[in-house]
């Protein structure tokens, strides 16, 4: 089945069908409606990183230089807050956490700024047996804005490793908490996974990803911290459970305040 690509106008339904790849108002062919977050996505452009990144970023760096095993911590919390029926991944990667999840009877949709991460992450899964290619939504969006009317209300929804990248300041990058809530059902759950910058330890090798981080524009979380993201949860979500394990803010939030 060949993957169309519409472009999202205001209250045009765009969801005609699972396969379809959506092109929300206000993002370019390559997904840019900021600089700054045009910046950090562009980076996934880059078919080696794609490659490496399971390997580089999940493994060795989250392991060494966060502290936190993502076998072990990461891995374990995305699955036991990935839920039956609509899930929405934003920011998605390499498709790692679903790939490595159950999608028994789950609906996949995946937002991000760059095509080339949404087309790796739809045929990684499509390759592993885990979800159709034909079955799975791709959604080019800059999640700052609201998602397209089109969109159905989610039963779960994930942002791991994303809001590190997302730049200002944590009440701008927690602002998307404030869209992201009415698209969830009164029951859903959202969570994710952040690397914190501020009031956690760093150690050598943490300092030198973090510095080339927030350096080459992949990171801007040098001001990030756990309570503001706690807090920040709590003024959108009745029920918010977060930790730190190492340099990972980990977080997850249920009954929207909406």
């Amino acid at each position: 089945m060949a993957t169309s690509t519409l472009t999202q106008r205001p209250n045009q339904s765009a969801f005609t069908g699972p396969g379809n790849t959506i092109r929300a108002e206000g993002t370019s062919h390559h997904g840019a409606s900021s600089e700054a977050s045009a910046r950090g996505a562009a980076i996934y452009s880059q078919s080696w990183l794609l490659t490496i990144y399971d390997w580089w970023v999940l493994g060795i760096v989250s392991t060494y230089a966060w502290a936190c095993s993502v076998p072990k911590y990461t891995l374990p919390w995305f699955q036991q807050n990935l839920r039956k029926g609509q899930h929405l991944d934003i920011g998605v990667g390499t498709g790692y956490y679903l790939a490595k999840s159950d999608l028994t009877g789950v609906q996949v949709t995946l937002a991000d700024l760059n095509q080339d991460a949404l087309d790796a992450t739809k045929n990684r899964l499509a390759g592993e047996g885990k979800v159709k290619a034909e079955e799975t939504r791709t959604l080019l969006h800059d999640i700052t804005r609201p998602l397209p009317d089109s969109c159905p209300k989610f039963n779960s929804m994930s942002l791991y490793y994303l809001l590190h990248c997302m730049p200002g300041p944590v009440p701008a990058k927690t602002a998307v908490f404030s869209h992201l809530k009415h698209n969830l059902t009164a029951d859903g759950v959202i969570s994710g996974a952040s690397i914190l910058g501020k009031d956690v330890r760093h150690n050598l090798f943490g300092r030198v990803i973090m510095g080339f981080g927030n350096w080459n524009g992949m990171f801007d979380n040098r001001a990030d911290n756990a309570a503001e993201f706690d807090e920040a949860l709590r003024e959108h979500f009745y029920e918010v459970e977060t930790q730190v394990r190492g340099a990972i803010f980990l977080w997850k939030a249920s009954k929207p305040k909406v």
